[in-house]
């Protein structure tokens, strides 16, 4: 696990230091069953993006710890990173004053919560120096959601189970995203509950595709892995999604697909031109969706540059 420099630790007095917390696209996402807890296990493949939220980490008072959020709509208490910081403190321990400056969009399928959450583990760990290996911090993180893990592993994982087995993958060719975010807030458990084995190709667990087992893939690979076991069950519940999603079709991309149980969809293309030449198309007719273009991260840069290496 990355460490954060010997002039950014707590040792006596430490300096505020601010760290991004990337968002993640699945480029396929495969429900391979039903746990007796009630749990989906899956099979996808999570790729990070250079979409990041700021967190920023300061010395407060001694036994003080609190979390603030741009995004007002987010309950402090129900604050993924407040969570995190709740698991790991201990009476004691240095105060922090934690703020996150939110540019992912919630409720969109995107990981920025969960994203927060391993970030606020990684730095905190470090910052009151606890010696949390890597493999505790991943347990704590799925202690906190599904997706925490791949936050704190690698910059693109096949991930299996609900979220706990993680293989590290190759970067894969450059691409750019035009992503997408309409207004509606899907209801990820609705979307399970609803969803159809019957409707779906069956997977083998933990089974990687053949195209991403070696040491690389191109783009044309990565298009014809995209499918979302999910996307036809969200397309069925928001006709508006379904709408939207026909209009990005139309934007003559390598391929469209919804990610996670969204509500945000992307558009790959070959390069950040032709997905800002989209961006000004769909941005046209759709003033009031959120929309940006997105390109893959290959690295954990955004922890080693703040968390030493």
């Amino acid at each position: 696990m990355p460490k954060i420099p010997e002039n950014k630790r707590f040792a006596g007095s430490w300096r505020a230091f601010s760290v991004e917390s990337p968002a993640k696209i699945n480029l396929l996402l495969k429900i391979t069953g039903i746990r007796k807890d009630g749990y989906h296990n899956i099979a996808s493949v999570f790729q990070m993006i250079d979409l990041c939220d700021t967190i920023t980490f300061k010395p407060a008072k001694k036994g003080k710890v609190s979390v603030t959020c741009s995004d007002k709509s987010i309950p402090v208490k129900k604050n993924l990173a407040w969570l995190a910081a709740m698991k790991l403190y201990k009476d004691g321990l240095p105060g922090v004053a934690i703020h996150v400056e939110k540019n992912i969009p919630s409720g969109a399928g995107l990981g920025g919560g969960s994203s927060n959450a391993a970030t606020v583990l990684c730095a905190l760990n470090q910052i009151w120096r606890l010696g949390l290996g890597d493999a505790k911090l991943m347990e704590i993180g799925l202690e906190l959601g599904a997706d925490v893990p791949f936050f704190l592993f690698a910059p693109r994982a096949w991930v299996c189970g609900i979220g706990e087995k993680l293989t590290k993958l190759p970067p894969a060719e450059k691409f750019a995203a035009l992503l997408v975010k309409p207004r509606i807030k899907v209801s990820t458990q609705k979307a399970y509950k609803d969803f159809d084995f019957s409707l779906t190709k069956p997977l083998k667990p933990y089974r990687i595709p053949r195209q991403i087992r070696g040491s690389g893939f191109t783009l044309s690979e990565t298009v014809r892995l995209l499918q979302n076991d999910l996307e036809g069950t969200v397309l069925n519940m928001h006709p508006a999604i379904a709408r939207l999603r026909r209009e990005l079709q139309s934007l003559n991309g390598r391929g469209v697909m919804l990610t996670g149980s969204g509500s945000a969809m992307f558009v790959l293309f070959n390069g950040r031109k032709q997905a800002n030449s989209a961006l000004r198309a769909f941005s046209r007719k759709n003033k009031e969706t959120w929309s940006k273009v997105v390109l893959p991260k290959n690295s954990m840069a955004h922890l080693k540059g703040v968390c030493g290496g």
